[in-house]
């Protein structure tokens, strides 16, 4: 596996080229990029000064391994209402445009939101909608996903959608291509699954891997932790990894502490990483 981290570990001001850097000082093999709407890596970002960035990656020694966002928090590609739909639809269709020109064949989509879990004023969907809705919002991507070669990796968040590793399944395989897969991250099903079950169910659909960790008792955002603090039982899911024969990118996907010092969380949760992986 490629030992990874998503760029939202390193301070929001930082230049890419410079994440990069110290990731690679820090051990890892590859690097999650972030869309934003605004800013270095964003909505409004050239191919042009995207190829630079993927340039300075391989400078330094490193790989990009996907496009992730937050904007689908914003913009739900369920809503009730169109105008949102519609613009759900063109992040997605810049996160493909932004993939390729890093060089990258991955990008995370929430493909919409039933409920945010996290924030409950956000305007609710009937499940049934949402599954129409977000069904026909990545298939009208697959096109230009198959086109320029990227895989629209469908994440299991807290969207309270996709609740369960059968629905998640059906969910790809309903897209009907091999540009639909899946993006699995444990940590975000301990409240309702076991991690090493959804990997089992989702088998060869997962293309990309989150790495974090999450107490069940705590239930809500406090519950997420460093890795191996929480109840994520990773060598239980390793094995089921091994099962699988799942080999890619495992992504540390993890946030600069209040305190602000960023480089330790960086450090410790690469060497967490190597236990994990068999290399310490």
């Amino acid at each position: 596996m490629k030992k990874g981290i998503n760029a939202w570990a390193f301070p929001g001001a930082m230049a890419a080229k410079e994440a990069m850097a110290y990731a690679k000082k820090a051990g890892y093999e590859s690097i999650e990029l972030n869309l934003a709407d605004k800013g270095e890596i964003s909505l409004e970002t050239s191919a042009a000064d995207l190829k630079k960035i993927a340039a300075a990656a391989k400078r330094i020694g490193i790989e990009i391994s996907s496009v992730s966002t937050g904007l689908y928090w914003a913009f739900n590609m369920a809503s009730d209402d169109a105008a949102e739909r519609a613009k759900a639809g063109e992040v997605l269709s810049k996160q493909l445009e932004t993939a390729k020109a890093l060089g990258c064949d991955a990008i995370l989509v929430i493909p919409g939101s039933v409920m945010v879990a996290f924030d409950l004023s956000k305007p609710k969907v009937d499940p049934d909608v949402a599954w129409e809705r977000a069904l026909a919002g990545v298939k009208a991507a697959v096109p230009k996903a198959e086109d320029l070669g990227v895989t629209i990796a469908i994440e299991n968040v807290w969207n309270t959608f996709l609740l369960s590793a059968t629905e998640m399944r059906d969910f790809v395989d309903a897209c009907g291509s091999p540009r639909v897969a899946a993006y699995y991250d444990p940590a975000n099903i301990v409240k309702y699954g076991l991690p090493d079950q959804w990997a089992r169910v989702l088998g060869k659909r997962i293309t990309r891997v989150h790495f974090k960790d999450f107490k069940r008792n705590v239930g809500n955002l406090d519950g997420f932790v460093h890795l191996l603090d929480g109840d994520v039982n990773y060598p239980v899911l390793m094995e089921a990894f091994r099962a699988i024969g799942y080999d890619g990118y495992v992504t540390a996907e993890i946030f600069p502490p209040g305190h602000g010092l960023w480089q330790s969380q960086i450090w410790t949760t690469s060497k967490a990483m190597d236990f994990i992986l068999g290399r310490a």
